[in-house]
């Protein structure tokens, strides 16, 4: 890791290649997040300042969110790698005997070596800002002469409260005991933007919290994903994403068209017409971040379109034998490619999922035209439940019962972050969801991919009801067929009856399977870790949402499952 003074006076650093990969700048450690690395603490900076990554092509993402492209975070390669600045500033002296606060890495009272301070300050808005050292130790009165605070540890526990703040000064100290939480730093937030250097402080009005500078809750990244489905998929389009920075300005001159496209090698082979007619195809097309899931439902419902696609190569599987009544289709995919786009992010609570206009925080100071993103390639299997066999079971009383409490639940929780209730809440999206979850977990036992390397995608809303187990690498290969092949009839049937058979009882029982939303304000009914839930990287809505009495029935309960007891 290098590091320069910028023209702002901010401290600033390059991450050298193997520190972070491109994965984590787009999900972990994006924009704004703090990365502890051995020798220093440092958060990302926005992408303003990123040097330029390779180009990543995907046409749906790209209307819906109204950028131009997408960029792969320049981690280890030529053109450089992702800036960052030292976050927080404040640090404290290693030698016991000094303790020193400072913004010095080697301590100017001793030269002993430093380390990052372990508190920081956040609010809801996103922003960051040091822990108000000189406030705590002082308390808001002033300090007799120039403050030299000191971090004195006790040495009698391994708690806050053992840790007392000095002045050396004024001989004014404080503990930290209750340093930790909202309100324990006053009620006004700084508004300060560490990782967008040089931009004002925002007028914020959100109560701010202070932290651990490791706390989970200091990061939550805002992703959107799409998969690449026809006709987008197809040779020529594949040729136009290699060139369409370069197709774009004269996408409405033919007469260019005509004479630069024979030029490119990668559109050998190809009709002049037929790639002029896919550029307006491109062009006219329409996607909405409401549409993008629609698309992907019905491309998945047409398996024979007859054209060699090189990124959504899928096939028809017959339904298990004893599920035709309950699943409409399934099918295999061989090959899929998908883009996750870093939108922003948000700080204390995660960016509710069925909401993409929640605000977020910025990662960047001025508009762009591309966002960060990161592809991946793999394969996977796709369910879909039969359509008018929901409709009837939403119906039921039992059910509908269930997920009323559900949601007066979901909406509690809403309204403590100011987000706005929900009027509904579809059953077949709780279904559809802890039927993911269940089968991810049966699956992980069956072909050799951990829990964690599997993926949910949820189709549910008016005329969808599917879902999507995948597995995607950044590898340009992808995976190598194994969850493809337990979509195969028999051991798919094998793998459903499996999940149905111990999604029955949980070890946890009867504490989970009577478990009361309103009771205990969580959003979800008979699911718990020892169950249903998953990694939070591999589920969409963070690990709420999920009930398996939908699924199937369970014992001393009213019959509510979709499969029933005779699945």
């Amino acid at each position: 890791m290098t590091s320069k003074t910028g023209s702002s006076g901010v401290h600033s650093y390059t991450l050298k290649g193997g520190k972070l990969r491109p994965g984590q700048i787009i999900t972990t450690f994006g924009p704004g997040a703090v990365v502890d690395l051995p020798e220093e603490s440092v958060m990302i900076t926005g992408i303003d300042l990123w040097p330029q990554g390779p180009i990543i092509q995907e046409t749906r993402l790209q209307q819906a969110l109204e950028v131009k492209h997408f960029r792969a975070p320049a981690i280890g390669n030529l053109e450089g790698d992702v800036p960052c600045v030292r976050f927080p500033r404040n640090r404290v002296c290693m030698n016991k005997d000094c303790s020193l606060i400072s913004w010095h890495k080697k301590c100017p009272a001793c030269n002993s070596e430093t380390y990052p301070a372990r508190l920081i300050v956040i609010c809801s808005e996103g922003h960051a800002d040091d822990f108000p050292w000189h406030w705590w130790a002082h308390r808001g009165k002033k300090c007799s002469g120039k403050p030299e605070l000191r971090l004195i540890n006790q040495g009698r526990t391994a708690a806050l409260a053992d840790l007392v703040v000095k002045c050396s000064t004024c001989g004014q100290q404080q503990s930290l005991a209750g340093a930790l939480g909202a309100g324990a730093v006053g009620s006004k937030c700084s508004g300060k933007h560490p990782w967008l250097p040089g931009m004002p402080d925002a007028n914020c009005d959100a109560r701010p919290r202070s932290v651990l500078r490791g706390a989970s809750n200091v990061y939550f990244s805002s992703l959107l994903s799409a998969l690449s489905i026809p006709p987008w998929t197809s040779p020529i389009q594949a040729a136009i994403n290699t060139h369409w920075t370069t197709l774009l300005p004269i996408a409405n001159n033919e007469a260019l068209q005509r004479t630069l496209i024979p030029e490119l090698p990668e559109f050998a082979g190809f009709n002049v017409e037929d790639v002029m007619r896919a550029i307006k195809e491109r062009i006219s097309s329409t996607t909405t971040l409401s549409t993008l899931r629609q698309e992907e439902f019905r491309a998945f419902r047409n398996p024979g379109g007859g054209i060699s696609h090189i990124d959504f190569q899928i096939c028809s599987e017959p339904v298990p034998i004893g599920f035709e009544p309950y699943i409409k289709r399934v099918i295999l995919a061989h090959r899929l490619r998908e883009v996750r786009v870093l939108r922003g992010f948000t700080r204390i609570d995660p960016v509710d999922a069925d909401n993409v206009d929640a605000p977020i925080a910025p990662i960047m100071a001025q508009p762009q035209e591309w966002l960060p993103a990161v592809e991946h390639r793999g394969e996977g299997i796709f369910i879909e439940l039969d359509e008018d066999r929901v409709a009837a079971w939403e119906v039921n009383s039992a059910v509908r019962q269930r997920i009323n409490e559900m949601l007066q639940a979901y909406n509690q929780w809403r309204e403590q972050r100011g987000m706005k209730r929900l009027d509904s809440l579809l059953p077949r999206l709780v279904l559809i969801h802890t039927l993911a979850h269940l089968l991810i977990r049966q699956l992980s036992l069956d072909c050799g991919y951990s829990s964690t390397s599997l993926r949910e995608r949820i189709y549910a809303g008016i005329n969808m009801c599917g879902l999507l187990i995948y597995t995607a690498s950044a590898d340009s290969d992808g995976s190598l067929g194994g969850l493809v092949q337990q979509g195969l009839q028999d051991r798919l049937g094998a793998t459903l009856r499996a999940l149905l058979e111990n999604a029955r009882w949980c070890s946890s029982d009867p504490l989970c399977s009577e478990h009361q939303p309103l009771l205990t304000g969580q959003m979800k009914g008979a699911a718990c870790h020892a169950c249903c839930l998953i990694s939070e990287t591999s589920c969409e809505v963070s690990n709420r949402l999920l009930d398996r009495a939908l699924v199937c029935d369970l014992p001393n309960l009213a019959p509510t499952g979709f499969f029933g007891s005779g699945a």
